[in-house]
């Protein structure tokens, strides 16, 4: 399909290409209206059940999570990795956790680190912590400009007449 000069969709899913005018993608056949009442709760329960393939990474904020709460955890929390805990991105927070550890390591013990091996563990050490906070940068960029993925699935369908209730 030719989609010169056309607006067109990224399919979460997939990747493939769609107009906006589109309702589903053309290669995986994604419905992108159901992705409104897609949550973050239900791909966390799916994710729990090995149904992997029902979990789609989205980068517009689903209903059951807020963005402003997302840039307030990520701001004031970031470094312990609260903003992947908001959004049950459950290995990444635990990373940022291990960061921050080792973050923590570095500042309380950094005069006997310099001391130990010639301060090659400090460099390497420092190194990490690095990588560490430049990470927590990006995530606040993409935060920020709408292109931090979070996980959603369509809820089942007993969690369908709560979500529609709440409305």
């Amino acid at each position: 399909m030719d989609f010169k000069g056309r607006q067109t969709q990224k399919c979460p899913r997939c990747g493939g290409k769609a107009l906006l005018s589109q309702t589903k993608c053309p290669c995986c056949g994604l419905s992108f209206s159901k992705l409104e009442v897609a949550t973050n709760k239900a791909a966390s329960e799916r994710y729990k059940n090995h149904e992997r393939n029902a979990i789609v990474f989205v980068k517009k904020t689903p209903i059951d999570l807020k963005k402003w709460k997302l840039i307030l955890f990520g701001t004031l929390f970031g470094l312990f990795g609260a903003h992947y805990f908001y959004t049950r991105r459950w290995w990444w927070a635990i990373l940022y956790l291990l960061g921050f550890a080792l973050l923590s390591v570095c500042v309380v013990f950094n005069g006997y680190l310099v001391g130990v091996a010639g301060g090659a563990l400090i460099d390497a050490l420092a190194f990490f912590v690095g990588v560490y906070g430049i990470c927590w940068i990006f995530d606040m960029i993409r935060i920020c400009f709408g292109k931090f993925k979070i996980p959603v699935s369509l809820p089942k369908q007993s969690d369908v007449v709560v979500l529609e209730e709440q409305k």
